[in-house]
């Protein structure tokens, strides 16, 4: 049985052709959705995109996870199949509550769709390297302000990053940019409260919750992922990275109550991720590449892959991790 079938190639399957697919990498949230054999996956497609589609699995708290080419490139939520080039998903007929359901080592969706388990590679983020110090963070931080004045797009909150990543409050922008005009001063304040809740996690204090006019940040933006919740999910991959694990347990705790009415059942996905340090590989290989010895080329390819995100939801969650990595250089 082929397991790579060329685009129109099919077998015979219950309910017309079957096309089979071999997935090749999972992220730990999309791996415990999916399920084994002795806990098999029960659920439905949530949303449709050319390049990629959302299960959901079934029940209160069910999972979800991305299906897609290696191009939407790994995640804590993302499926990586070896597929065809150019699929479609949207004009293959797959759609929004279409079943899916374990078989074995294999997931059938919509009754057309075969993708299989068999081999699959586990993804988890690599931690932070060994032996990063105040002065590389410094380097590194002046290099991705560099870059991001140059590269950042004129969308979403990427503009952000060279105040951000200098320690320095985000200014709100003009009127032909209202989204930034929002999230400054709210980002603002949540670095006023960062600050401390770092210091305070690392002494065993009693953390405070962020400041209430922060939470205009969740849902803040148009979207699958508004540009808001990219930069509070942002800030705790960094937070959980770097270490300050208190703090970042009081963030997320206080983002992940307001994204319960706040904003869409697939950021809330992406945000309880973050609270427990994963997000995409893209952004995790940021952070690694400004603490290496040669921040400036280093950060090329991952920025570059970090711009294919979304429309701009890599540079929006670099912008919140860029303002954690600023206090922490601060603190040395």
């Amino acid at each position: 049985m082929k397991t790579r079938p060329a685009p129109g190639a099919a077998s015979a399957g219950e309910g017309g052709a079957l096309f089979r697919f071999p997935l090749v990498r999972l992220g730990a949230a999309a791996a415990e959705m999916l399920g084994t054999a002795a806990r098999p996956f029960r659920g439905r497609v949530l949303a449709v995109f050319r390049r990629s589609f959302y299960l959901e699995g079934e029940g209160e708290g069910g999972g979800l996870a991305c299906l897609g080419p290696p191009s939407i490139g790994a995640g804590p939520l993302n499926a990586i199949c070896d597929l065809p080039e150019g699929i479609d998903w949207e004009a293959s007929g797959l759609a929004a509550g279409a079943p899916a359901h374990g078989e074995g080592e294999c997931i059938r969706v919509g009754g057309r769709f075969l993708f299989s388990l068999e081999g699959v590679e586990d993804w988890r983020p690599d931690p932070l390297p060994a032996g990063w110090d105040a002065s590389g963070l410094a380097r590194g931080l002046a290099a991705l302000a560099a870059r991001a004045r140059r590269e950042a797009p004129a969308e979403g909150l990427g503009r952000m990053v060279p105040a951000l990543a200098a320690g320095e409050a985000p200014e709100a922008a003009g009127g032909e940019a209202p989204l930034l005009a929002r999230a400054a001063p709210a980002a603002a304040l949540l670095m006023g409260w960062l600050a401390p809740a770092m210091a305070a996690g690392e002494s065993g204090e009693a953390l405070p919750l962020p400041p209430t006019w922060a939470a205009g940040l969740i849902g803040l933006g148009p979207g699958l992922t508004p540009s808001g919740d990219d930069f509070v999910g942002g800030a705790l991959i960094a937070l959980r990275a770097l270490g300050f694990g208190t703090a970042a347990d009081r963030l997320a705790a206080w983002a992940l109550s307001i994204a319960g009415v706040g904003t869409g059942r697939i950021s809330r996905a992406h945000l309880a991720c973050a609270a427990r340090g994963e997000g995409a590989a893209a952004l995790h290989e940021t952070l690694a590449a400004l603490l290496g010895p040669h921040p400036d080329a280093a950060l090329a390819a991952p920025l570059r892959n970090l711009d294919a995100i979304g429309h701009t939801s890599g540079w929006d969650a670099l912008a919140g991790a860029a303002a954690v990595l600023a206090l922490r250089a601060r603190r040395s």
